[in-house]
Parts: structure tokens; C-alpha cells; sequence
């Protein structure tokens, strides 16, 4: 797929639609949850037939467009953004290994990582 924008292009110009505020930045969603419609629009939102904000410790505007982002200037399809590096690691590690997976890792590997793959995985 060619690539019409720089790298900093993308970096800098990738963000969410301005919202009737007219900022020119986007703004911080310093916010926990999010309001709902309704009963009707809740459910659906929780059983992700409607995409949507629900709590921000899963979607947030502002996570979003980081994805968006990274995604944009990686050239990747997706991504998944975490609050920590053991965030990133764990969910890594418990998307692709099963019981009964072996992990060879070396010995110098961060220490929160050693202790997941020797007291928690097993």
C-alpha cells in the first residue's frame, strides 16, 4: 500500500473529528464512564452489537485515537493500547499461549515477567 503522508504527517494529523466546541486540539476525556441513551442503547453497547464508549478502562476517545495513530505510522491493521508494559507483556503472553505451553525465556528478562511465567502461568 503506497504511503502518500510522512511519517510526521500521520504523527501529528491523525486525531479525532473536532466536536462542536471547535477545539484545536483534541480534547482529554478525563472521564471514568460514559452517559447512555437509554436502557436499550446501554445493552446493546455492552453486548457490543453498538460500538461505543462504555468505560474507560476498556474505550476511551483519547485511547482510540493513540491506536489510530500507532496503527496509521506502523502500517499495521490494529492495535491494542495498555496503561503498562506488564499490561502489554501479560495480555501478550494470555492471547497466545494455551495450557500445557512451554515459554523458553532468558534469564535476564524484567523481573515482574520472570515472576508471571514461574509463580502465575504455571
Amino acid at each position: 500500500m503506497p504511503r502518500n503522508k510522512k511519517f510526521e504527517t500521520d504523527a501529528i494529523r491523525t486525531q479525532l473529528e473536532r466536536s462542536q466546541q471547535g477545539e484545536h486540539s483534541v480534547p482529554l476525556f478525563l472521564t471514568s464512564s460514559f452517559v447512555f441513551d437509554d436502557a436499550e442503547d446501554m445493552r446493546a453497547s455492552f453486548a457490543e452489537e453498538k460500538e461505543g464508549n462504555i468505560y474507560s478502562r476498556f474505550t476511551n476517545p483519547n485511547t482510540s485515537e493513540f491506536v489510530e495513530k500507532i496503527c496509521k505510522m506502523e502500517g499495521a491493521e490494529d492495535g491494542y493500547a495498555f496503561a503498562t508494559g506488564m499490561a502489554a507483556v501479560f495480555g501478550t503472553f494470555a492471547a497466545l499461549l494455551n495450557s500445557g505451553d512451554h515459554i523458553l525465556s532468558a534469564r535476564a528478562v524484567f523481573g515482574s515477567t520472570h515472576g508471571l511465567f514461574t509463580k502465575f502461568l504455571p
